[in-house]
């Protein structure tokens, strides 16, 4: 009885410890960012200032590409799936599916993406960042981490590890500042230690008119069941638009927002009873007086991923999209359909003209 107790004794002992070790191990090694931060540009192709003419039709894209690990076979287990880390094959497939995406839409003049891991254990250390930009040449692009973790010991049973990834900006343009500005994050603990840490990725471009036009590439909350953090990431980018208009600048704010547009039907393609508070609400109507939500309320950009993607039996929604300053017209909004094959999200692309 004694050596059982003693077993037994041991084993408390070790979880103790390895609960302890891995509390202080990430709060030691905490990725703790300043609230505005310098973004570096590479591989910046001069752009000149005539580059983006105030009456021409600019073209953006965004997409969370899941870093590659979150095509239509995953269930995850963050959504009461089961898959932690996809195969490597199956991340292998993902990414040159992106590419091959990527390629087709290297005239768009903006692009910006969500989920790029450079060094990251769920993804086989493939740094999607560089191998997007060698697809997109013509592109300068930023990237700025909003996931830095250097080990994740959860689940318990199979750890996440390393992580490391966030935003990426591509512009046919050369930007004249390009700054990371962190979003208000979760404050429970442990969980806040090991999470991510979410941001804007903001940059500026230079127009023949003496204003500037500013692009926003966001991932918002999406773990958040009451809908507070939500609410207090958009409220801080709401002031930066409504200064930025203010001004006489131009705004275009796009990414995952993990939340429906207002007036979008969340139960539109609903199959079966959805009660998870992610999918179930809707912006502000009115974010901006006289701005505009620029989606395409006919093709998903979300699917739910508690199981693999079925057609016709998966729930899907609309949480990607663009919003415009008062002097922007949406000219084209237009989601693509791929089935998520490569993501749990699809790509939105979108035209513009600045108003005069």
């Amino acid at each position: 009885m004694k050596q059982v107790l003693l077993v037994i004794g041991i084993l408390v002992l070790a979880a103790i410890l390895y609960v302890g070790g891995m509390l202080l191990f990430g709060i030691a090694t905490k990725f703790k960012p300043e609230a505005i931060e310098d973004v570096a540009v590479t591989n910046a192709k001069g752009g000149k200032v005539a580059d983006v003419v105030s009456d021409s039709t600019i073209s953006f894209m965004i997409w969370n590409v899941g870093y590659g690990g979150l095509g239509k076979e995953v269930d995850f287990f963050y959504d009461n799936g089961k898959m932690v880390t996809s195969p490597e094959e199956h991340v292998k497939k993902n990414n040159a599916g992106i590419e091959k995406f990527l390629a087709s839409v290297k005239d768009v003049d903006f692009i910006m993406l969500q989920e790029v891991d450079r060094d990251s254990k769920r993804s086989w250390k493939t740094d999607q960042a560089e191998n997007f930009a060698g697809v997109l040449s013509n592109h300068d692009y930023a990237f700025t981490p909003n996931y830095d973790v250097k080990y994740l010991p959860f689940p318990f049973t199979d750890p996440i590890g390393k992580v490391y990834g966030g935003l990426q900006t591509f512009s046919k343009f050369q930007p004249t500042e390009s700054k990371r500005i962190a979003l208000p994050g979760i404050t429970d603990f442990p969980r806040k230690i090991f999470y991510l840490e979410r941001c804007l990725l903001q940059q500026r471009f230079k127009l023949p008119n003496g204003k500037e036009l500013i692009v926003i590439n966001t991932h918002y909350e999406a773990y958040d069941k009451g809908g507070n953090i939500k609410k207090a990431q958009r409220e801080l980018t709401k002031k930066i638009l409504e200064d930025e208009y203010a001004k006489g600048n131009y705004v275009v704010l796009g990414g995952d927002w993990n939340i429906a547009p207002p007036g979008f039907d969340v139960h539109k393609w609903e199959h079966e009873k959805v009660d998870d508070p992610l999918y179930l609400m809707n912006n502000d109507s009115v974010y901006i007086q006289g701005g505009t939500y620029a989606f395409d309320p006919s093709i998903a950009t979300n699917r739910k991923n508690a199981t693999a993607y079925t057609e016709g039996k998966t729930y899907k929604t609309v949480i990607d999209y663009f919003y415009l300053t008062p002097n922007i017209e949406a000219i084209e909004v237009k989601g693509t359909d791929m089935g998520f094959d490569y993501s749990d999200h699809q790509p939105v692309l979108l035209k513009i003209k600045l108003k005069q």
